[in-house]
């Protein structure tokens, strides 16, 4: 049981999003930061919690069922997924190459991040809803904990931990904040800014590319 979540706080640590941790700084340099940021933050943790649940109660149990009479079904899709983190490795490489990648939230989004916080709590929870969609490492999470004959409480608490962890460097960021003496409070949101820049698409690549050849060697493996 512990493997399971140990499994699920580095698969939900691996799910950095560069642009969801550059959206803090924004908040926490509005009025009432840690309102705003929690209601940001809650959204998004109760969306991956709805949307984990579904998908591995829903997803997971239905093909643990049809994989009993195809086995290649789950060893090809890791296949799959692998292709893809390592196509989307190489797409954010190819924009840092040609300086088209940027981690700071677009003018859209920006505007949207002085909604008031009920709605801030929705964008935040549209936004993981979202990009759970296309992010193979939680689909793959998630299918794995439905996969696992676990009761309904253990499979909620397992996508908790996910969650939790997918959120983790964002709340590192408050953290920082919070923990720095206020005059210094500007300057930590600016090195958090400078950090982001130059290491977080960077940091998505490697994350992509170990995570993409581990699916596709255990898919082969398993074949």
């Amino acid at each position: 049981m512990l493997t399971l979540f140990a499994a699920m706080v580095i698969l939900g640590l691996s799910a950095i999003d560069p642009v969801g941790i550059g959206i803090m700084p924004i908040l926490l340099t509005q009025p009432r930061p840690y309102t705003r940021s929690f209601a940001f933050l809650g959204g998004s943790f109760v969306s991956l919690l709805v949307m984990g649940v579904l998908c591995a109660h829903g997803l997971g149990r239905r093909i643990l069922h049809f994989e009993e009479f195809h086995r290649w079904l789950l060893s090809s899709a890791e296949i799959v997924g692998g292709v893809i983190l390592l196509a989307v490795a190489a797409g954010i490489y190819w924009q840092v190459r040609s300086r088209h990648a940027s981690v700071r939230p677009s003018a859209w989004m920006t505007k949207r991040l002085q909604w008031d916080n009920w709605a801030l709590g929705l964008l935040g929870a549209a936004l993981v809803a979202v990009q759970s969609v296309f992010d193979v490492v939680f689909v793959f999470a998630m299918i794995r904990i439905g996969q696992l004959n676990v009761s309904n409480l253990t499979q909620v608490a397992a996508v908790a931990t996910y969650a939790g962890a997918a959120l983790a460097l964002q709340l590192l960021v408050v953290a920082i904040y919070a923990l720095a003496p206020a005059k210094q409070r500007a300057a930590a949101l600016a090195r958090v800014n400078r950090f982001l820049a130059r290491y977080g698409n960077h940091t998505v690549i490697v994350v992509s590319t170990v995570l993409g050849v581990s699916l596709i060697a255990n898919g082969l493996l398993t074949r």
